[in-house]
């Protein structure tokens, strides 16, 4: 994702990836790709911290910097699961308050 490279990230995703977000949740890697395009349209910056992998899980903990219509920073956290050589399941955790209008509907024209 630092790279902006989707296709190099989609290679990484099992066909049952389930990504569980605090707005959405996305079954399959397309519908999860999708929604990460959408979100690379209004990142600045994607910077990762680190990542703390044990077995089959990694915690991934980054600063994402966006802009309008969600202009913030912030930190996130993902907790990754991979089978099998892929990633099968994706737990994200931030501050939403920025990102609420964006699923809500509130702003849009």
């Amino acid at each position: 994702m630092e790279k902006r490279d989707l296709a190099e990230a989609r290679s990484y995703l099992g066909d049952d990836l389930v990504f569980v977000g605090l707005f959405e949740t996305y079954h399959g890697p397309d519908a999860y790709v999708a929604a990460l395009t959408g979100l690379l349209g209004v990142t600045r910056r994607l910077d990762v911290r680190t990542i703390i992998a044990e077995g089959d899980e990694a915690a991934i903990f980054f600063d994402l910097e966006t802009v309008a219509p969600v202009e913030a920073n912030t930190f996130v956290a993902e907790w990754h699961q991979v089978a099998d050589g892929k990633i099968r399941h994706v737990q994200s955790a931030f501050d939403g308050r920025p990102f609420a209008a964006m699923f809500s509907g509130e702003g849009k024209r």
